[in-house]
């Protein structure tokens, strides 16, 4: 299947306890690219969960390491796998610190206690050793990049990697919900605090990446292939 875009992402295997939920939570299956039931979450029901992940549910349940992007004319997939199977040789498995319920903005998201920044460093090996197939953001991607109000360090980066919130702008997070206005927001962290104890108390390991896909006119995105982090020293 030809995508339109591709991104590179921390994303759970699907069986895991943290993949179950994550999945569950946005209703859709990335590995069999169906629609599943949302969770049972005490405190809220399928249609508020449904309306507060609408726009976010759209890119699966995942920790962005490199946000999509178009490939250039003279890449293909073929090519985007062979990179990514030599890059995951030089990577080390990542653990890091639990994960917690924080409130990132507006939208919610679990975030792993990482004082060492060892993920950011991973983002940013994943974005220099990729980023020769990457198709540079037109004018009309760059001037809706803009609209949210970009900072000059943050413009520096939009015109150099074509996203604003990379290198010393990344913040690495698994997003869980849309932005939420002040009162939900609050409600809703308390109750996924709640719900998401079990998966909260355990480190927070990166041993595999995964490269997703998008389907285009509006469909979420799919799991294409998975790569294990697999470097001695």
């Amino acid at each position: 299947m030809i995508h339109e875009r591709y991104a590179i992402y921390y994303a759970p295997r699907f069986d895991s306890k943290l993949g179950q939920f994550g999945n569950a939570w946005f209703g859709f299956n990335p590995v069999s690219h169906e629609d599943i039931p949302r969770p049972n979450v005490e405190g809220m029901n399928a249609q508020e969960i449904e309306n507060i992940t609408q726009g976010s549910g759209r890119y699966s349940f995942h920790g962005t390491l490199r946000s999509p992007f178009k490939l250039r004319k003279n890449r293909n997939l073929d090519s985007l796998d062979k990179s990514l199977k030599s890059f995951v040789t030089k990577v080390r498995p990542i653990i890091c610190g639990p994960l917690s319920i924080r409130s990132i903005g507006r939208f919610l998201a679990l975030v792993p206690d990482d004082p060492e920044s060892q993920v950011p460093d991973l983002a940013e090996q994943c974005m220099r050793a990729l980023d020769n197939f990457r198709l540079a953001p037109d004018k009309q991607e760059l001037d809706r990049r803009r609209q949210t109000g970009l900072t000059t360090i943050q413009e520096q980066l939009l015109l150099r990697w074509g996203y604003p919130f990379v290198m010393e702008e990344f913040r690495f997070h698994l997003t869980l919900s849309d932005k939420l206005e002040g009162m939900d927001l609050i409600k809703y962290q308390a109750i996924l605090e709640k719900h998401c104890e079990g998966l909260c108390n355990e480190p927070f390991v990166i041993d595999e990446i995964a490269l997703f896909g998008d389907p285009g006119q509006g469909g979420k995105f799919e799991e294409i292939s998975r790569y294990k982090l697999s470097a001695i020293s």
